[in-house]
Formats: C-alpha cells, sequence, structure tokens
C-alpha cells in the first residue's frame, strides 16, 4: 500500500471515529420528506454508525479495499442512493427504520473498481453474498448497498478518468 493511500485511510478512519463520537446520530428512513430540515439525515448518514462495533466492520472494510477510494465521488453517490425508495424487507417487521453507515460509500467504491474494468458479471459473481445475506439479517438496509454498487459501477465505467 503506497504512503499516500495508507495516510488517506488513516485519515478517513479518524473522520468516522471523530463523527461517531462528536455528531449526534445521523440516519434516514425510507419515507423522509424533502423539507430543509430533512436534508441534514441524508448528508451525514455515512458519517453515523449505530453502535462501535458498526463503525469497526466499516472501517476494516475500508482498510481491506485498494486504492484509489475515490471518496468524493462514492460520498456523493452514498448520498444521493438514499433518495431512493429504501425500505427494509418487513422479514422482522421493519419497514420504517433508519439508516446509517458508511457501508454504502464503500459499496460504491468497489461498484467503481470493477466499473473500471468493466466487469459487470463477475463483480456479481465475486460478491453475491455480500449482496444476498444482509437482505435476510434484521436492521441492515441492503438496498442502499445495491444502489450504491451499482450507480459506483455506473460512475467507475462512464466517468472521465483524470490519468
Amino acid at each position: 500500500m503506497s504512503s499516500n493511500c495508507w495516510f488517506f485511510k488513516l485519515v478517513v478512519s479518524f473522520i468516522l471515529v471523530g463523527s461517531y463520537f462528536i455528531l449526534p446520530k445521523y440516519g434516514f428512513t425510507s419515507f423522509n420528506s424533502l423539507h430543509p430540515q430533512d436534508i441534514l439525515p441524508h448528508l451525514l448518514y455515512p458519517l453515523s454508525h449505530a453502535n462501535i462495533w458498526h463503525l469497526a466492520a466499516n472501517i476494516l472494510c475500508l482498510w481491506m479495499l485498494r486504492c484509489p477510494l475515490h471518496i468524493v465521488a462514492t460520498f456523493v453517490i452514498a448520498v444521493l442512493c438514499s433518495f431512493l425508495p429504501c425500505p427494509l424487507l418487513p422479514i422482522y417487521g421493519e419497514s420504517e427504520a433508519i439508516t446509517m453507515g458508511f457501508s454504502g460509500v464503500l459499496f460504491a467504491m468497489v461498484g467503481i473498481s470493477w466499473g473500471r474494468i468493466h466487469r459487470f458479471k463477475d463483480m456479481i459473481v465475486r460478491n453475491k453474498w455480500i449482496l444476498v445475506i444482509p437482505a435476510f439479517l434484521p436492521h441492515i438496509n441492503f438496498l442502499i448497498h445495491i444502489y450504491c454498487l451499482m450507480a459506483g459501477y455506473l460512475y467507475g465505467r462512464y466517468a472521465p478518468r483524470n490519468t
């Protein structure tokens, strides 16, 4: 891992940890209205985590990803995807739970890396378990993961490259 990538991941990790302890818990629900006061949860949900284990899992996944991470693009993708309908599966009787966490950004990062090499089928095959299993776990809004992965793939596939 290059020193720039290492430093970048360290900075993002500190931001996530700091946000966990400083910011109140922000998250969005699938049926938020679009009044100005309701936009803040959509902007801050990637920085909020339900508990310390949720935060640790997201940071661990961040450190497992290869650079470049496209943090600005993936953050924007995660925020925009939060405005799509994202109800939880009614398996556990939760259709209106709060969604929060950095995982949407992480899924967008994965999508971009696969989009850059134009390998959609391989992306789906290699990530099938992390796409399917969360659909059946309580308190996980797997639709935001799917949206972010697909939007990340499209961004990676079609966005102009700087290099």
